[in-house]
């Protein structure tokens, strides 16, 4: 699977941790998706894949997803989205009913 390193992020982020937040424990502590965080965001964005038919995006598992598609996600939620405390659940399910609409947008 195409995984993105930190170094091609595009957006831009917090380089530390906020009080109460252990980037070893990104599963365990984060319920909701810090898109400030980059950590958290490279983690969120590296555990997507597409659903078995490929017509939806899907945490966790799936197949492959492309680093372009990644990246896509990645500028989706930092320019579009609008949650203030989104659960990752919540996050995947707005990327996708927004796809088809933002992914033409979308270059590298």
């Amino acid at each position: 699977m195409p995984l993105l390193k930190r170094a091609e992020l595009r957006q831009t982020y917090k380089w530390k941790t906020t009080a109460g937040d252990n980037p070893h424990l990104i599963h365990d502590d984060a319920k909701h998706l810090s898109r400030n965080e980059r950590y958290e965001m490279l983690s969120y964005l590296n555990h997507l894949g597409w659903s078995a038919d490929r017509s939806a995006l899907v945490y966790d598992h799936g197949l492959d997803v492309s680093k372009e598609d990644r990246l896509c996600v990645e500028w989706m939620l930092k320019v579009h989205f609008r949650s203030t405390s989104p659960g990752r659940g919540k996050v995947t399910e707005w990327v996708n009913l927004n796809w088809a609409e933002l992914r033409p947008q979308f270059s590298l």
